[in-house]
């Protein structure tokens, strides 16, 4: 009986703590592995100061998993008791372990399309004339296309000005890795920004690749500025 309640858990390993760490670290419970050895008697076993039985231990363990899915909601930002609470925690988790952007799993559709554009390589857009081999330039289309969707996301989520977005951009916590190298020179950023919205007016394919196919089709209300944060941005604050 005990194996088949404990055939539904599988205790967080190191390794993956560490992995998850990339982002917001596990705290309290959520570091602690369940020990069995810590079950109490219940009941007349309490009584009589008997040690637990298997009954004990599994109600231990049951009550442990429980007290771990809430913290891990309340982590999340998940209200435990929402419908379909399975799907929710694997998309949250998914977004949390992998760095996965919010909007990439507002639906397996969403999750799907960020998945095969990032991994497969049959949905990446190679633009004419683009280089089989050699180190990219240092403001190619992706580079462009990230930096203009980050400070969209900021202007959009701050009010600030693209002067000030350049400047903190580089230290902003989430974007060092992105453009720390550019710390202290927030005119690079700031003329790289101005390039990038100068190129999607001018170039049908930097455009195809900020917003993607999709986003090119002409759709009433279709909010172009939105499809690339999705696509680039980190969307972090």
């Amino acid at each position: 009986m005990l194996a088949c309640a404990i055939i539904f858990f599988e205790p967080i390993s190191c390794e993956s703590v560490v992995g998850a760490r990339k982002r917001r670290p596990f705290t309290g419970v959520l570091l602690k592995p369940i020990d069995l050895g810590d079950a109490k008697p219940r009941g007349l076993r309490e009584s009589l100061a008997a040690p637990p039985d298997e009954s004990d231990i599994k109600a231990h363990l049951l009550e442990e998993i429980s007290a771990r899915y809430i913290a891990l909601d309340k982590f999340l930002g998940i209200h435990s008791n929402t419908e379909n609470i399975w799907e929710h925690r694997a998309k949250a988790l998914l977004a949390y372990e992998f760095d996965i952007p919010a909007h990439a799993v507002q639906s397996w559709e969403h999750l799907t399309r960020y998945l095969t554009n990032r991994y497969v390589p049959a949905f990446r857009l190679k633009t004419a004339g683009e280089k089989k081999r050699g180190a990219p330039l240092e403001w190619d289309h992706e580079q462009s296309a990230q930096l203009f969707a980050d400070v969209e996301f900021l202007k959009k989520k701050t009010g600030k000005s693209v002067g000030r977005i350049s400047e903190e951009l580089p230290t902003l916590p989430g974007y060092a890795r992105r453009w720390g190298r550019y710390r202290g020179k927030p005119g690079g950023l700031r003329k790289a920004y101005a390039s990038a919205r100068k190129l999607r007016r001018q170039n049908f394919l930097f455009e195809l690749h900020l917003c993607g196919p999709e986003a090119l089709i002409p759709t009433k209300g279709k909010d172009l500025i939105q499809a690339a944060i999705e696509r680039h941005a980190l969307q972090r604050l």
